[in-house]
């Protein structure tokens, strides 16, 4: 089971770079045309920092056990203090590398050219790499106390929420407002002109 799980975690860690980088390479393209916008990155998220909502936890897990939602409360509470000193521990990495990534971000948009922001999000991700072992370490004794604790049902639906947590994550590419309604207007002149036949 304790492979699993960790196999779980490495793939859905493995895919958000994957997704990250099929996002830079596809935003070179696009900044020619000024339809992109580079999304700002958190070094937490790419540290997989997450402080889990216990009330959220146990909605979501449909828990009927007060002792169950008891030892649920308590691994969560435990998880979460780890990560909180986890962050304030690495605070001067994490505010590094934002200022780094700043800096890169600003010098890719000056120059409309994304590409160089795989190199310099490769180099974040190597200065991450100890707190995002760190944070794994602690998401692992994390699932193994709830697979002792919860039914196999309850366990699965645990994993399912905490990778949907994982992939939020993940940076996402905006589109700008404005060509956003250039493209509705051009849209709406084409059925316009559709309708006009008739």
């Amino acid at each position: 089971m304790k492979s699993s799980i960790f196999t779980i975690i490495v793939v859905v860690l493995i895919s958000s770079n994957s997704n990250l980088f099929s996002q830079q390479r596809g935003g070179r393209g696009n900044s020619s045309q000024g339809q992109m916008t580079m999304p700002k990155v958190s070094p937490q998220n790419m540290a997989k920092i997450i402080i889990y909502d216990s009330d959220e936890v146990l909605k979501k897990l449909k828990l009927k056990s007060a002792q169950k939602k008891t030892i649920v409360n308590q691994a969560i509470s435990k998880h979460n203090t780890k990560i909180n000193e986890l962050k304030i521990f690495n605070y001067e990495t994490f505010n590094n590398v934002k200022t780094f990534l700043d800096k890169k971000r600003e010098e890719a948009i000056l120059n409309r050219d994304f590409s160089t922001m795989k190199e310099s999000r490769m180099k974040a991700n190597e200065m991450l790499a100890p707190i995002r072992a760190e944070s794994m370490k602690q998401q692992m004794i994390l699932n193994n106390t709830l697979n002792k604790e919860l039914s196999e049902k309850e366990y699965k639906k645990w994993l399912k929420y905490q990778q949907a947590e994982l992939k939020k994550l993940n940076p996402k590419n905006t589109q700008k407002p404005q060509m956003q309604r250039q493209g509705q207007m051009r849209g709406s002149g084409r059925n316009g002109q559709g309708r006009s036949r008739y």
